[in-house]
């Protein structure tokens, strides 16, 4: 496999200053699957132009531990006519040049943050060729488990002064934020989240601030108006292939819910591209841009994310954690080999306690996909509330065995799964199931199969078994649910009652 490395992360490889410490962990991935790392001389070129003298010196030092391209090429006419009349600028032209090489394939694949010609490589039917850092390292992380490095990773809290401040990993915010190291000693006695790996390296940083109806915000454009708010005050997570993001975003939501607070915002500087990816998260879960913030003499962008409402113009995923209760609810099964791996936060207290640790991405993504044993949705829609049961093991007697552990939002049910591939793609890191078992899935139901995306609400606090749900008239006996077993509102009231369980609605 030959994997062509854009001019940006040759800069973010060779910088004496880690401006992307997730460079890291690609270069890793790239040596163990034996990629051969190639170089086009436009990268070349640019480099030689770049107004570092120390990322200059350093990537000629170590020129030779990449491959150069040395094909001679011409622009395909396909290429040239697409991007002649957009191309206007020295950049722009080298980026095509980029793509040519991909398109004459001089390269399998071609690794870039450029979100511009991630797009031009879409356009002309390349997007499946062209990877950003962290889209590659969780595509590498799904296909060869195996190779993954971490034996563990676990997210906990933390005081600042245990933490060394010294660490590469706070670099960035050394050099974004004047003053970050005295800051940082200040808050010595403070908590915040931090995710170690099995080495103990820091991959994940996030420390929270309440901010009352009082606070001011004089570098705020447009000003807040009074508001209780959560300050995503530093956060940073590495591409590990782990979806540690999406288990930040949950802490953030779940700290917002246990603080009452109206909105959450953070703020981000857009001038490097690796940051993208953490807007992109911030997006993803329904922040949206809302002005800027000039607090430290450098422009910085400021999302919020508004609490104790729901749009309905938007996907559940972006309203949550804002949820409502006038929709339907069902009940689905899970076998107990699935259930804790998929839903941790679940995990029964007579099963062996993982602490997110292992090698399964599902863990830790905030997003899950299921695949029922049905393909009856039983008019179940996106938005409606799903309790998962957790089924007895086939040794166990499942009266009492099988319990009710989890309340979830439906996000999507996808119904047009074309192939394998497809299904493959649907899943990737958000289901329990390895590729191997989602082919034989595939084959078992003939391609007749619906995956259902999902976001976890709450887990239980106590967990009604089913013997509880029969004597309730909630189930019938002897049988347990089928996949969306539909459930009426005075029923779903009784579990919650019977799980002492209280769930918040907009």
């Amino acid at each position: 496999m030959r994997v062509l490395l854009d001019t940006n992360i040759l800069i973010y490889r060779e910088s004496i200053f880690p401006m992307n410490y997730s460079i890291g962990h690609l270069f890793r991935w790239l040596d163990r699957l034996h990629f051969e790392k190639i170089v086009h001389p436009v990268s070349i070129k640019e480099i030689e132009k770049y107004n570092s003298p120390t990322v200059r010196e350093a990537f000629k030092i170590k020129l030779s531990s990449y491959n150069v391209l040395k094909v001679n090429e011409s622009i395909d006419k396909t290429i040239y006519e697409k991007f002649k009349s957009i191309d206007k600028t020295e950049n722009d032209f080298n980026d095509t040049i980029l793509l040519n090489s991909l398109f004459l394939n001089h390269a399998n694949i071609l690794i870039t943050e450029d979100k511009g010609l991630q797009k031009k490589a879409a356009e002309i039917g390349l997007g499946d060729r062209v990877y950003s850092i962290d889209h590659f390292i969780k595509s590498a992380s799904e296909r060869y488990p195996q190779l993954i490095e971490y034996k563990a990773l676990s997210v906990r809290k933390t005081l600042f002064g245990d933490l060394n401040v010294k660490d590469n990993f706070f670099n960035t915010f050394k050099k974004d934020y004047p003053g970050f190291e005295d800051w940082f000693a200040k808050k010595c006695d403070e908590e915040a989240y931090i995710c170690n790996d099995d080495q103990n390296n820091i991959l994940g940083f996030l420390y929270l601030k309440t901010e009352e109806e009082t606070e001011p915000y004089p570098y705020m454009q447009p000003t807040f108006l009074p508001k209780r708010r959560l300050k995503v005050g530093t956060f940073k997570v590495e591409s590990t292939g782990f979806r540690l993001g999406e288990r930040f975003i949950k802490i953030i939501f779940d700290n917002a819910l246990k603080r009452k607070v109206d909105e959450i915002y953070v703020t981000l500087f857009e001038d490097r591209p690796e940051l993208g990816a953490l807007q992109e998260l911030f997006e993803r879960w329904g922040f949206f841009r809302y002005g800027k913030n000039t607090s430290t003499g450098k422009e910085e962008a400021v999302f919020v994310k508004k609490l104790n409402t729901y749009d309905s113009t938007l996907s559940p995923k972006k309203n949550f954690p804002n949820i409502l209760h006038n929709v339907n609810k069902f009940i689905m099964p899970i076998k107990a080999c699935w259930h804790t791996h998929l839903l941790p936060d679940s995990q029964l207290k007579t099963e062996n306690q993982i602490n997110f640790l292992g090698k399964d991405a599902c863990k830790y993504a905030l997003q899950k996909v299921y695949i029922p044993w049905s393909t009856e949705t039983n008019g179940a829609h996106p938005g409606d509330l799903v309790f998962f049961y957790r089924m007895a093991e086939p040794y166990e007697k499942k009266a009492h065995k099988s319990v009710l552990s989890t309340l979830c939002i439906v996000d999507e049910i996808k119904t047009d799964l074309h192939s394998e591939i497809d299904l493959i793609k649907y899943c990737q890191n958000r289901s329990v199931f390895p590729e191997k078992e989602l082919r034989a899935i595939w084959n078992h139901f003939n391609g007749n199969l619906i995956a259902v995306k999902f976001i976890q609400v709450s887990p239980l606090v106590k967990r009604p078994i089913l013997k509880e749900l029969w004597d309730e008239k909630i189930l019938s006996f002897p049988s347990g649910p089928q996949s969306f077993t539909r459930i009426t509102d005075a029923q779903y009231e009784k579990i919650l009652q019977l799980a002492q369980t209280s769930i918040k609605y907009v």
